[in-house]
């Protein structure tokens, strides 16, 4: 296991700087979710902490202990990639046991970890085969099993599941949560998937170019986001977020909001309009409101009665109610009376 600290890192790609002064702990034993969009410098952290990407500047600890310098081989790591890069000739067992004989661990004990760690996968009856007779999610597993007999003190995964369909993603996002807490150690995992990031994250890592928006459980950012950056990339439908008078504006989670007939003078927010869709998704159901104003909010219920058409009250309870500056920063939600008076000019029932 192990800790993991960048102090004032920068990353430049020719004139183009990509990280400028990052600082970032990552903790000990926990599953660490680096999740941004396409761009936004996850991966390139990922190389740095692998060290196939060295940082223009700033440190990288390990430990406490300065491996910035320190080349790829000689960090006490393991690294999953995209696209599994297993050896297509060799067998199950040869693709586990390849790295063990380049560190001329003794046959008796390659054979030994061989046995615990395809166990732990589950691929001891595949032993034998060549990747071509496994399927995506066998292959991933073969990846894993690879890195796992190295013992690391980091795991570090780089999108691992895309090249899987939603199913197998589903499945194999379980795995990886129990294999992580089984073995207790410190994974590290890219992503561009949310889904995946509130799923599988003890602490999600939020990037957006090349800056940290906000770093947190899966809970916080999600009840307690930085900014509006984080309220709309995390959650399904994202945040509804409305302007306000001055450039500030109010924001709502879809599941949060009310539909009824006939407003509710208790919430704060109270507006009229028409259900434009509507999707059935089993315990709740999804809803575009078109508003009167013109604009469009996104409404998670579990009532499916409103129908395509049907003129509605879309309303917001106090507690609930998130509000953001003019430079979309969050600066509180519920109670204070001044805010939710000005979330009263949004009112037109």
């Amino acid at each position: 296991m192990a800790k993991i600290e960048f102090q004032k890192v920068c990353k430049s790609f020719g004139q183009t700087k990509v990280i400028e002064n990052l600082d970032l702990t990552i903790e000990d034993g926990k599953f660490t979710v680096l999740v941004g969009s396409s761009g936004c410098g996850k991966t390139t952290l990922l190389r740095m902490i692998a060290g196939i990407g060295p940082a223009t500047s700033g440190r990288i600890f390990m430990d406490g202990k300065d491996i910035t310098d320190v080349p790829p081989e000689k960090r006490d790591i393991a690294m999953v990639f995209q696209n599994y890069a297993i050896y297509p000739t060799m067998s199950v067992r040869e693709n586990i046991e390849f790295g063990l004989k380049n560190r001329k661990v003794p046959k008796a004990e390659r054979a030994r970890l061989i046995e615990e760690y395809s166990e732990i996968v589950g691929l001891t009856e595949y032993l034998d085969r060549k990747p071509s007779q496994l399927s995506g999610g066998q292959r991933q597993r073969v990846a894993l099993a690879r890195a796992m007999v190295k013992k690391p003190a980091v795991f570090l995964m780089d999108e691992p599941l895309s090249n899987l369909d939603a199913k197998l993603r589903a499945a194999m996002r379980v795995e990886l949560i129990e294999l992580q807490r089984r073995l207790g150690t410190t994974f590290v995992y890219v992503t561009h998937d949310q889904v995946e990031a509130m799923s599988m994250a003890d602490t999600i890592v939020l990037m957006e170019k090349g800056e940290i928006q906000q770093v947190g459980a899966p809970e916080e950012i999600y009840h307690e986001p930085n900014n509006v950056f984080a309220a709309q990339f995390i959650g399904t439908p994202p945040m509804n977020i409305m302007e306000m008078s001055g450039g500030s504006r109010v924001g709502f989670r879809p599941e949060k909001v009310v539909l009824g007939d006939r407003p509710d003078v208790q919430m704060p927010i109270r507006m009229r309009g028409t259900i434009a869709t509507r999707e059935m998704l089993g315990a709740e159901t999804q809803y575009k409101v078109v508003l009167k104003s013109g604009a469009t909010i996104m409404v998670k219920s579990p009532d499916e009665g409103f129908r395509e058409g049907a003129a509605v009250c879309a309303m917001v309870p106090a507690p609930d109610v998130h509000f953001f500056d003019a430079k979309g920063q969050h600066i509180g939600h519920g109670g204070p009376a001044d805010l939710l008076k000005a979330a009263g000019g949004m009112n037109d029932a």
